[in-house]
């Protein structure tokens, strides 16, 4: 009998299909299958989990991996919540509004932006199917943040990376960037469950399709990118699988003897 796996899957591109914002059947059969033959299943995203809406009850997974890392949650015990120091939180948010730049600001229970200068904030939420956020100029003031949004695009963040060296950029979609601490990304998530549920990095296997999957496929025993991913992160990949949209999750875990 193989041994007992922690198994992490991205949510959007990789759960979730972009095309139709559907999770395909044979990726929630699988999902049940993995389950079923004694494996931990794990959603580990970018999202905070107020974006969740549903997903980790509907698949039946009890243990989440949420905003990049800096969360983690199993059967309703929280293992860690990392959230931003304050005063960077205000430096950096009060910098980019002298630059014209809007923030968006990710915690436990919401989802808001500081501002809506462009339309970038509501195309960022069109493109990942959740809702529009609204304005909270404040928010970041009065609440823990696990991370940030930068909404402007992959090119133009020289000046955020040379000013915040302490912040990582990384590309979300073509509306924004991710900001999270530096250190680590989900891959700290995979290191915080593998100890608690006692399954050594061995038996762990990790899935994506973003940049912000690259550590988590690295530190993984087995990393797998889907068929959709971005080339960055089919580079440091074991394997590569089909796309979401045509059972790139059911195909890698039969490839793997999972399921």
């Amino acid at each position: 009998m193989q041994n007992r796996k922690l198994i992490l899957l991205d949510l959007d591109g990789t759960i979730i299909d972009h095309d139709n914002n559907e999770i395909p059947k044979t990726t929630i059969s699988t999902i049940k299958k993995l389950q079923k033959n004694g494996h931990i299943v794990v959603i580990a995203t970018g999202r905070a989990p107020s974006l969740f809406y549903g997903v980790d009850k509907q698949l039946n997974i009890n243990t989440i991996v949420a905003a990049n890392g800096r969360y983690v949650e199993h059967d309703g015990k929280v293992l860690l919540h990392d959230s931003m120091d304050k005063e960077l939180v205000a430096r950096f948010t009060e910098d980019m509004v002298r630059l014209g730049i809007d923030v968006g600001f990710s915690s436990v229970e919401d989802y808001v932006v500081n501002n809506k200068s462009t339309e970038l904030p509501n195309m960022f939420s069109t493109n990942f199917h959740v809702p529009i956020p609204k304005i909270n100029k404040d928010f970041y003031l009065n609440n823990d943040i696990l991370q940030m949004v930068l909404f402007t695009t992959i090119d133009k963040v020289d000046y955020q990376r040379k000013a915040y060296p302490e912040l990582e950029f990384n590309y979300s979609c073509q509306y924004g960037l991710d900001v999270n601490l530096k250190g680590g990304m989900k891959d700290i998530g995979l290191r915080v469950l593998s100890a608690h549920l006692n399954i050594p990095m061995e038996d762990t296997i990790a899935v994506g399709d973003g940049n912000n999957d690259i550590s988590m496929i690295k530190a993984a025993h087995v990393g797998v990118a889907m068929g959709n991913a971005r080339d960055e992160l089919k580079d440091v990949a074991d394997f590569v699988t089909d796309t979401c949209s045509n059972n790139g999750i059911e195909k890698i875990f039969k490839k793997l003897n999972l399921i």
